[in-house]
C-alpha cells in the first residue's frame, strides 16, 4: 500500500506510482526474528498470525490506519508488532521530535545521535514517552514532510517506541513498535547507558491485539520545518483537558511568599538563594547565587520591588534594592560579571582556572573550575536591571546607577558584536571570546530590544536586529537551537525562548512582516519541545500519586531529556502572537504551558512531597516522565526531583506581571 501525491492531495493507492510513502505489510518480532506478513485476499496472514486492516482518510494528508493482530494457534505467543513505512522520496532531514534533530551531531554530550548507534550499528528505538508526541518521527525534504506517530485512543496503542533506520537509495525507513522497547541501550543519565528494556504482548490462543497510527503527509512551509502540520494536527487529536490550577491571584501570593523565603545572607550579603533542597532536616539552601539563569537574582529583586509598591511593605523594596546593590560591586569596568556572587572571593576577584566549555554536563556543573562571563546571565542581568530601573522611576525613586550597569553590558555586546559568531557565549573580561558556539547569545538580543524599548537608543535596535537576523538564518532556519541550558553542550529548546521574544518586540517596534514570520518559526521551533499528550502510568508512580500530567510540559534538551517548566515563559509570548496572527492555535498553546507549569506547587494545605516537607510556594524543577533521572532504579518511570529551584517559580510571577503589560491586557484572566 502506498501514498500517492496528485498536486496538494494526498490519497493511499495500491500501486507505487506518483508515490511518496511504501506502507509496509505487518512485522511481527518473535524470539528475536522478524517476520514480515503476506497479503491476503482479507489483510495479511503468516507464522499462525492473521492481521487485518482499516485505513482512514481524515482530511488535508491525514491518515489513521488501524491493525488488528490474532494469534491462529492453540498455544500463547510472545511477540513485537511493528508498523513500518518507507520513504518513496529521499530526504534531506529527519526528525524524532525531543529525541534527534537530524541525527544531534552538534554538541559534545554523548547523547544518542545518528539514526544508528555507533557502537553497534543497529538501529536507535526510543520509547514514546520521549517524543512530545507520541512516537513521532519525522522525514522530509523541501517538497514533501511524512509523519508517523502513534494514536492515544487507547492504551495499547499509545504504549510504544519509534525508530528510523536507513533504506536503500538514500530512503528512511520509519517504524513504531508495540509495546515499548529502548535499544541497543537505554539513556538512563546525562552521557550514561545501561541495559536495553524490551517489553512484549503476550497473545492466548484466539487473543487479538489492535493498534492505530497516525500518518501525514504535507508540503513544508518553510524549509527544515516539516514538522509544523504534525504539530498543528495534534492539537485536535490530542485534544487538552485540563483545567487552571490556581488562580492567578494565588498563584503570585505563593510565588511571592517563596522569592522571599530564599532571600539569604553570603558573607554579609543579602543575596536570593537559587533554591533548596528539601530533607527530612527542613529545607537545605544551596549556597549558589546567580544572577540569572536558574537563580534569576535581579528577576526576583523586581518581583518583590512590585509586591512592595503594591502593598507599601517598605521592607520589601529595601530588600530588593539591597540584593541589586551587592550586584552592583561585582561589575567589572567592561560591564562583565560571572554568574554566580559566590564565585567572587573578594569584591571583584576571582579564583580563574581555565576551562573547557565544549565539555558535556558533567564539566560544566564543577563550579571548581570557575567560570568566565557569559551570555545568557550576563543578558538576563542587563534586561532585568533595566526594568526595574524602569519601575523604580515611574514610581518615583531614582537609580542611575541601574541604569548604568545594564547599559555596560549592552554596550560590551554591542562594541564586540562579531559577523561570525554574534554575542557568542562565554567571554573574558578583556573582550576576548573564549567560547564563540551557541544560540545562547540570544538572551543579549533580548535585553537589547528592552534598551530599546525603555531608553530609546537606536544602537540598541540595530544591534537587537542585526543579532536575530544571525541566529534566525544560522540556527533556527536549520530548525536548531544550541547551548541555552548552559549546564550542557547540546540541542536543546531554550534559546529559541529569547528569540520569540525579541522577534515579537522588534514586530512591534517595526511592523514589519519578517519578524512576525521569525517569531512563528521560532515558536514551531520550541512547540517541537511541548508535549501534547498525557503519558500513561500506572498506580505506582508518583505522577499518579500527585495527579501530574504531561500535557504542556517542556523538554529539557536532547542531552537532558526531562520534563521542566520553562515553557511558562512563553505563555505571554504566545498570547502575543496569537493575537499578531490570528492563528488560535498559539493561545491553545499558551494555555496548555501556563497549566502545565503550575502543578504540584506547596501551599499550606499541600506541603509534603517523597516525606519532605516543602517550603510554601515551592515547587520542583524536574519531572522524569521517561527512564531517566537521577534514581538507583531507572525504571521508575514518573517521578519528580527534589530540586526547588528558583526560577520556576520567579518566571512564573514574571509572567503575571509582564502579561497585564502586554497588548493591552488589563487583568490575569488570559490565564486563568
Amino acid at each position: 500500500m502506498y501514498i500517492v501525491q496528485n498536486g496538494s492531495e494526498f490519497t493511499i493507492a495500491e500501486t507505487a506510482a506518483e508515490a511518496v510513502v511504501q506502507i509496509s505489510a505487518p512485522i511481527v518480532e518473535e524470539n528475536g526474528r522478524e517476520y514480515v506478513l503476506s497479503p491476503t485476499e482479507n489483510g495479511f496472514a503468516g507464522r499462525g498470525f492473521s492481521c487485518t486492516e482499516t485505513v482512514q482518510g481524515l482530511g488535508d494528508g491525514l491518515f489513521k490506519v488501524t491493525r488488528t493482530l490474532k494469534n491462529e494457534r492453540y498455544t500463547p505467543r510472545v511477540i513485537k508488532l511493528i508498523f513500518e513505512t518507507v520513504t518513496a522520496f529521499t530526504p534531506a532531514r529527519y526528525l524524532i521530535p525531543c529525541v534527534s534533530y537530524n541525527g544531534n551531531y552538534w554538541g559534545e554530550g554523548k547523547e544518542p545521535k545518528g539514526m544508528l548507534c555507533e557502537e553497534t550499528g543497529e538501529p536507535w528505538i526510543h520509547s514514546y514517552d520521549r517524543t512530545p508526541v507520541p512516537s513521532c518521527s519525522v522525514t522530509e525534504n523541501t517538497e514533501i514532510a511524512f509523519s508517523l506517530f502513534a494514536s492515544n485512543e487507547t492504551t495499547e496503542s499509545l504504549v510504544s517506541s519509534v525508530s528510523l533506520r536507513p533504506a536503500d537509495g538514500g530512503r528512511i525507513a520509519q517504524r513504531i513498535y508495540w509495546p515499548v522497547t529502548e535499544a541497543p541501550f537505554t539513556y538512563y543519565e546525562n552521557d550514561k547507558y545501561c541495559e536495553p528494556l524490551h517489553t512484549y504482548i503476550t497473545l492466548a490462543a484466539g487473543e487479538t491485539f489492535t493498534v492505530s497510527v497516525y500518518m501525514l503527509c504535507s508540503v513544508p512551509q518553510w524549509e527544515n520545518y516539516g514538522v509544523c502540520a504534525t504539530l498543528d494536527r495534534a492539537l485536535t487529536l490530542f485534544p487538552f483537558t485540563h483545567g487552571a490550577n490556581r488562580s492567578t491571584d494565588e498563584l503570585w501570593r505563593l510565588g511571592v511568599a517563596y522569592s522571599r523565603f530564599l532571600l539569604r545572607e553570603h558573607k554579609g550579603k543579602l543575596l536570593f538563594s537559587s533554591g533548596v533542597h528539601p530533607t527530612a532536616n527542613g529545607p537545605h539552601f544551596v549556597s549558589h547565587y546567580e544572577v540569572g539563569w536558574c537563580g534569576q537574582n535581579i528577576m526576583n529583586a523586581r518581583m518583590l520591588a512590585l509586591e512592595s509598591l503594591r502593598t507599601g511593605e517598605k521592607e520589601l523594596l529595601k530588600q530588593a534594592m539591597t540584593v541589586c546593590d551587592n550586584w552592583l560591586e561585582k561589575q567589572s569596568e567592561s560591564g562583565l560579571l560571572l554568574a554566580h556572587y559566590e564565585w567572587y572571593t573578594e569584591g571583584q576577584n576571582w579564583n580563574y582556572k581555565p576551562r573547557d566549555y565544549t565539555k558535556s554536563w558533567a564539566s560544566n556543573v564543577d563550579y571548581k573550575n570557575g567560570w568566565l562571563p557569559e551570555t545568557c546571565n550576563t543578558g538576563w542581568a542587563a534586561c532585568e536591571m533595566l526594568k526595574l530601573w524602569d519601575l523604580l522611576r515611574q514610581n518615583g525613586i531614582d537609580r542611575p546607577e541601574y541604569k548604568r550597569f545594564a547599559t555596560k553590558i549592552l554596550d560590551f555586546f554591542c562594541d564586540h558584536y562579531s559577523e561570525e559568531y554574534a554575542f557568542g557565549k562565554a567571554w573574558h573580561f578583556d573582550g576576548r571570546c573564549e567560547e564563540q558556539n551557541g544560540t545562547v547569545g540570544a538572551f543579549v538580543t533580548m535585553a537589547l530590544c528592552e534598551g530599546w524599548r525603555i531608553l530609546g537608543e537606536q544602537r540598541y535596535l540595530d544591534f537587537a536586529a542585526k543579532s536575530l537576523e544571525f541566529y534566525m538564518h544560522r540556527d533556527l532556519d536549520q530548525f536548531i537551537c544550541t547551548a541555552g541550558a548552559i549546564d550542557c553542550t547540546c540541542v536543546d529548546k531554550e534559546t529559541a525562548g529569547p528569540v520569540i521574544i525579541a522577534a515579537l518586540d522588534l514586530y512591534e517596534f517595526t511592523k514589519e512582516e519578517k519578524y512576525l514570520e521569525y517569531a512563528v518559526k521560532a515558536s514551531y521551533y520550541f512547540a517541537s519541545w511541548m508535549y501534547t499528550y498525557d503519558v500513561h502510568y500506572g498506580a505506582e508512580a508518583e505522577f499518579t500519586q500527585y495527579g501530574y500530567y504531561t500535557a504542556g510540559a517542556t523538554y529539557v534538551s536532547v542531552q537532558h531529556p526531562a520534563l521542566d517548566q520553562w515553557g511558562e515563559l512563553m505563555s505571554c509570548e504566545w498570547l502575543r502572537l496569537a493575537d499578531y496572527t490570528g492563528d488560535d492555535r498559539w493561545r491553545q498553546r499558551a494555555i496548555m504551558l501556563w497549566y502545565n507549569s503550575t502543578q504540584c506547587i506547596a501551599d499550606e494545605n499541600n506541603r509534603m512531597y517523597h516525606g519532605f516537607e516543602r517550603p510554601i510556594g515551592a515547587q520542583n524543577e524536574a519531572f522524569y516522565q521517561a527512564r531517566w533521572g537521577h534514581r538507583k532504579n531507572c525504571n521508575e518511570r514518573g517521578h519528580l526531583n527534589d530540586w526547588c529551584v528558583s526560577w520556576v517559580n520567579v518566571f512564573r510571577l514574571n509572567v503575571l506581571d509582564r502579561l497585564t503589560r502586554i497588548n493591552g491586557y488589563k487583568d490575569r484572566s488570559a490565564l486563568e
